[in-house]
């Protein structure tokens, strides 16, 4: 039973690595450029949580807490992420609205021909 386990396994693990092969491969140079910098970038990241994970005294509106300094900064990009998608999700759902007005627009003047 672990030998047929382990078959599967390696079975699994060159499918998993032909399909990467054929991802790289689909990738333009631009794509490729942007995924290698992404790897950095999140290297770069687990490093900088790792390097500041001491605590800081942070005065929230009513009150004082200590939490470490990479939670803080998640947090406050989380949030930030979030008040941008709230803001953004309601300028696009104005330009939804717009293009399906402009489609209606558009089938009535076909229908009008």
């Amino acid at each position: 039973m672990k030998h047929f386990l382990c078959l599967i396994h390696y079975v699994y693990s060159i499918q998993i690595k032909q399909e990467m092969v054929e991802y790289w491969h689909s990738l333009s140079t631009i794509n490729k450029i942007k995924f290698v910098l992404s790897i950095l970038l999140g290297i770069i990241g687990v490093v900088f949580a790792t390097l500041n994970w001491t605590e800081q005294e942070v005065h929230l509106l009513v009150t004082k807490t200590k939490m470490p300094l990479t939670l803080l900064i998640i947090f406050s990009v989380i949030v930030g992420y979030a008040l941008s998608f709230v803001f953004s999700y309601r300028k696009f759902r104005a330009k939804d609205r717009e293009i399906e007005v402009l489609k209606k627009e558009i089938e009535e003047l076909k229908e009008q021909l």
